[in-house]
């Protein structure tokens, strides 16, 4: 029941009891980190530290960094995939999605410019990333085969990416251009 926080500016995790609301322990890790995401099936969180280039696992039931992995340039986002169980980790300027298993790196997708956030749709096992660069796409990665199996225009420098499952939808930020897309993971076009 616990929340895990990154703090860019400290360098550390923040770890928050749900019950009360309170901070009952601050993790230090790498410099600037930033995407965090958990494992359930290890009990790890995954935290990509973007000024080390390398992610920070943390065993939640101790609360303690039990393994560094070295990943591509200033990594950003981390997403968990249930399928397969492993942690995709964007590296925002290697131009690369990192793939972990356990404490172990066992593939690097190249995706578009400047990778930043990215989603998990369950329905049809594909991870979404947004390509944070002015001309603005979302590569589409199928989790099975970890390759990327298309390529969707966006709005100009999307940013966040989230899925929901009450409508199949992908929805991404358009930092660029003030902006939502609305991408329908049956197909992987934008309708909105």
């Amino acid at each position: 029941g616990y929340i895990y926080v990154t703090n860019y500016g400290s360098d550390s995790v923040s770890v928050i009891d749900g019950a009360n609301n309170t901070v009952i322990a601050t993790i230090p890790v790498g410099s600037m980190p930033t995407g965090v995401a958990y494992d359930p099936s290890n009990g790890y969180i995954y935290v990509a530290v973007s000024g080390s280039d390398s992610v920070s696992v943390i065993n939640g039931a101790t609360n303690t960094v039990i393994a560094t992995i070295p990943v591509g340039t200033w990594p950003e986002g981390v997403a968990y995939d249930p399928s397969n169980g492993y942690i995709y980790v964007t590296n925002q300027y290697s131009d690369t999605v990192s793939v972990i298993n356990g404490t172990t790196v066992i593939a690097t997708i190249p995706v578009g410019t400047w990778p930043e956030g990215v989603a998990y749709d369950p329905s049809n096992g594909y991870l979404y990333v947004a390509n944070n660069d002015p001309t603005g796409t979302v590569s589409v990665i199928n989790g099975a085969t970890n390759t990327v199996i298309a390529t969707i225009p966006v709005g100009s420098m999307p940013t966040g990416v989230a899925y929901d499952p009450s409508n199949g939808y992908i929805y991404v930020t358009n930092y660029g251009s003030d902006s939502v897309s609305v991408i329908d993971g049956a197909n992987n076009t934008v309708i909105a």
